[in-house]
């Protein structure tokens, strides 16, 4: 099976009820091989502390972290940064978004699907080529 890449807005639903919180973790629990951007770890407990409270956060970071360790992260270098900033010249993409999209892509030969529920996102990673999965 093809790998998946799961951005933030997919991940953060794991650990958040919204709409496409089942979805995303169907989505997520059919595949074996999952990369994320290292990035997520950061936005993931970032959002977690905004939206929870400090029980609820600190059940949803131990979650998280015991989830993370089973994801390949893909780490953040010079190379990726070029990379990110071509893949948002033109259009509106916002920095973070280039970032996902830029990960993926260096799997894109793997067939990668890529998991968001980010609107803009998903347009432009479904134009860059990537099989794009969620709402």
């Amino acid at each position: 099976m093809k790998p998946l890449y799961v951005d933030t807005s997919a991940l953060l639903k794991r650990y958040v009820s919204e709409t496409f919180s089942k979805q995303s973790s169907e989505i997520i629990a059919k595949f074996e091989n999952i990369f994320t951007s290292q990035i997520t770890i950061t936005e993931t407990l970032i959002n977690l502390r905004k939206r929870l409270s400090k029980s609820e956060f600190a059940i949803a970071a131990k979650l998280f972290k015991e989830d993370i360790r089973t994801f390949n992260v893909i780490s953040i270098d010079e190379k990726l940064s070029y990379e990110a900033s071509e893949v948002a010249d033109g259009n509106s993409l916002a920095t973070l978004d280039a970032l996902h999209i830029a990960s993926a892509l260096r799997f894109k030969g793997a067939n990668i699907s890529f998991l968001t529920y980010d609107k803009t996102q998903a347009v432009i990673a479904a134009k860059k080529g990537l099989e794009v999965l969620g709402g």
